[in-house]
């Protein structure tokens, strides 16, 4: 039995920040998932243009059309939401679009089955705190979100997501951290000794917000120095998820109960 250890980085929105990201990214020579609507009600999205360019070299994943709350709004309208703005990807980059990130992480089961309809291999969402392969590839879960967290907002968000997991595991494997850089090296080091997927979550807008970008390239430096841990696009991931069912114990991990 092997425990392999991954790390993925995913980037949300397609902010015209993305750009400074994308910079750090390939200074460090890391894999990245950036998922994009073609248009945001609450801000900008980069360019056409700037799409392609960031698809020469990183997975470009879907984050439907408008950037709406799915569960909010009527079925017809979700189901094209998702499908059309998938669509929207792939004519626009000429290549498939094999992930899918829920816009704001809202999601119920009735929204997961539409994005697997549309032929999506996976879906990311915003359950916190864990590290393993998911039982079901269109719940995948997070490691890290690079954002300043309270350990009662971090049990607040897992509990009302019914992510138990993930509240025992901000304690148990995280030690409740509140700094998010420290937050992700503690998956780093317990992915590499267990095997699983460190996952870091981030809005590049929120790291100009906050004024992270150095916090963040510490980080990208980290990862790119870890030789135990394989780099990955979220889309790899997902495609690995299939070889899991087929040798579950080739992606065994040693956390019980941590995945959704």
């Amino acid at each position: 039995m092997i425990n392999p250890g991954f790390v993925t980085i995913s980037v949300d929105d397609g902010h015209p920040t993305d750009l400074r990201t994308k910079d750090l990214l390939e200074k460090y020579g890391l894999e990245a998932t950036f998922y994009i609507p073609a248009t945001n009600p609450e801000r900008p999205v980069i360019s056409r243009t700037e799409i392609r360019q960031l698809a020469r070299r990183f997975e470009i994943g879907g984050h439907t059309m408008n950037h709406l709350p799915l569960k909010s709004v009527a079925p017809e309208r979700a189901r094209a939401e998702i499908s059309g703005g998938k669509k929207w990807l792939e004519d626009l980059l000429g290549i498939s679009v094999p992930s899918f990130c829920y816009p704001r992480g809202k999601f119920d089961a009735r929204i997961a089955s539409l994005v697997e309809e549309a032929g999506f291999l996976g879906a990311r969402t915003c359950f916190f705190n864990l590290n393993t392969f998911p039982k079901n590839p269109f719940l995948w879960g997070v490691s890290t979100h690079a954002s300043p967290h309270s350990p009662f907002i971090q049990v607040r968000h897992a509990l009302l997501e019914r992510n138990f997991a993930g509240a025992v595991n901000y304690f148990r494997v995280f030690k409740a951290s509140r700094d998010w850089q420290i937050h992700f090296s503690r998956s780093l080091e317990y992915v590499a000794c267990k095997g699983g997927i460190a996952h870091l979550y981030l809005h590049s807008w929120e790291i100009e917000n906050f004024g992270h970008w150095a916090k963040l390239e510490s980080v990208f430096g980290a990862i790119a120095a870890n030789s135990r841990l394989t780099k990955i696009t979220n889309g790899g991931l997902y495609k690995l998820w299939k070889v899991q069912q087929a040798s579950p114990l080739m992606f065994s991990s040693t956390a019980p109960g941590d995945a959704q």
